[in-house]
């Protein structure tokens, strides 16, 4: 019983040992220390970023109101974006006009700037395009879910688009596409394992070619065939 009792103190006392002094010392572990200081760190940043914003003068500084108005309605990690968007779009129009825009117009492109996000996260995640439906159309759908009965979007992948395979190397999508036309070269690089599975009248016809000997129709017709048989299809 002693024994047992001295070899559990001798185990707290390496355990003991090992701990970082900070920790003895009742401080905070590292990783909430860290946590802590990104978030002052991006609160910093949040605040610089605005009072960038709050040097606009003239109608910019009105845009800009109109923005932080509407941007509450996207998610935090976007409104930034949206702001920004919603505020070319309104420079857009002021050019195109060439007059002011008064206030309820501007609300109204600012609205129209947020439901075109939400139309393009839609579009982008679930695969649905209704932008272009009607509004009573879009009510429809939205009270009965109707989603379901109306075809996705396919999205589309560029052939000379890359990725990265296991082992970190990049390659093309153009590079990796299968033939449905290419010989099965597993087969045909492993000698043993296709010479003892080979047909009779196969091993005869790779006597001839090896020979130079020419090869009549009814064999070209058998090759043709074999090698038809032993391509891996696509589907």
């Amino acid at each position: 019983m002693r024994q047992s009792v001295k070899q559990t103190k001798a185990l707290a006392q390496a355990v003991k040992g090992s701990l970082p002094e900070r920790l003895l010392k009742g401080d905070k572990p590292q990783s909430l220390i860290s946590a802590k200081k990104r978030k002052t760190n991006n609160r910093a940043e949040l605040d610089r970023i605005e009072a960038s914003y709050n040097q606009l003068d003239g109608e910019w500084l009105e845009w800009l109101e109109v923005a932080r108005r509407y941007e509450v309605k996207v998610p935090t990690q976007d409104r930034l974006d949206v702001r920004h968007d919603i505020m070319i779009t309104l420079a857009t129009v002021r050019q195109g006009t060439g007059e002011p825009i008064p206030q309820y117009r501007a609300y109204r492109v600012a609205s129209y700037t947020i439901a075109d996000y939400y139309f393009q996260e839609v579009k982008l995640n679930r695969g649905l395009d209704c932008k272009h439906c009607a509004t009573a159309k879009r009510r429809e759908c939205v009270k009965y879910s109707l989603y379901s009965q109306y075809p996705k979007i396919r999205r589309v992948i560029s052939l000379e688009a890359e990725y990265i395979d296991g082992a970190g190397e990049a390659h093309h999508i153009l590079d990796i596409v299968a033939d449905d036309n290419a010989i099965d070269l597993d087969d045909w690089l492993d000698a043993d394992t296709f010479i003892r599975g080979c047909p009779t009248r196969l091993r005869d016809i790779a006597v001839k070619t090896r020979d130079g000997k020419p090869l009549d129709s009814k064999d070209r017709n058998y090759l043709w065939h074999y090698r038809r048989k032993t391509q891996k299809p696509l589907f």
